[in-house]
């Protein structure tokens, strides 16, 4: 009997190449680093987009697609649309203290919008989306296409306790479209934003980044998004998420940034 095997796979055979069903595997599991969660009574995963190999790593991959409120990770949105609108003139705009006691010293003053992001002070942001208005800001999440660009429980609160919610796929997704600006802002939004972003610069290795934290009476969910850009590579691009039921954690504010750090030192991406 003669058998006449699909040209297709003749032709992949012939190349070396693998036939269009076998692709090549563009992602890596890790979950051999869960315990950088778990050593710290801490749920969480991290997803790394590589620029520079296309490949994808993944902890807790399950967790990677489920969406939680962006908290204070939203401050790069924020921080985008409030300099495209005009509202936010250049990173020294000042907006001022409103009197309220806010808990923390840093927030209880008035603010540029540099110390605003720095210090990561939710009223400056809330009275940024404030002055655009609902109209101006539910336009805003639905042409960026952020998470579900849900404004319902208060537009001008929707990321801290409302209804908007963002997966850490899509939080690297986003942050990819904002590296290489292909979202509708201008060169210069772009520009006040990414310096505006960075957050340690060692041995020309670039932390351009944002931390979160929502609260809750059940859960804490803490975030740290952003990518590193390192000498003649690609950028590497990452969002790590950490929860917890124990609201007084003690570690759980450090702990963000440093279990990201150690899986971007493992990947070789950062000193």
């Amino acid at each position: 009997m003669r058998v006449h095997f699909p040209i297709i796979l003749l032709l992949a055979a012939c190349s070396g190449q693998p036939p269009p069903s076998a692709p090549a595997p563009d992602h890596r599991l890790r979950d051999d680093l869960a315990h950088l969660y778990t050593d710290r009574q801490l749920g969480g995963s991290f997803i790394g987009y590589d620029a520079q190999s296309g490949h994808w790593l993944f902890i807790d991959s399950a967790r990677c697609d489920s969406a939680t409120l962006p908290a204070s990770t939203f401050k790069i949105l924020g921080t985008l649309i409030g300099l495209e609108s005009g509202v936010l003139p250049d990173a020294e705009h000042v907006i001022a203290w409103d009197g309220r006691d806010y808990g923390r010293e840093a927030a209880n003053r008035d603010l540029t919008l540099h110390a605003a992001y720095d210090a990561s002070v939710y009223w400056y942001y809330r009275e940024t989306v404030r002055r655009i208005g609902a109209a101006g800001f539910k336009h805003w999440l639905d042409t960026v296409g952020y998470g579900n660009a849900d404004t319902t429980g208060g537009f001008d609160q929707c990321w801290v306790q409302g209804g908007l919610r963002i997966t850490p796929r899509q939080q690297v997704i986003f942050l990819r479209k904002v590296h290489d600006e292909q979202l509708p802002f201008s060169a210069r939004t772009y520009a006040i934003t990414k310096d505006i972003m960075l957050r340690e610069d060692t041995l020309g290795h670039r932390l351009r980044a944002k931390t979160g934290w929502a609260m809750s009476d059940a859960d804490n969910i803490g975030w740290y998004v952003g990518w590193v850009e390192a000498p003649e590579r690609a950028p590497y691009f990452f969002a790590n998420r950490i929860s917890t039921s124990d609201t007084a954690h003690a570690t759980f504010a450090q702990d963000r940034i440093e279990i990201a750090k150690k899986v971007l030192r493992e990947e070789g991406v950062w000193p």
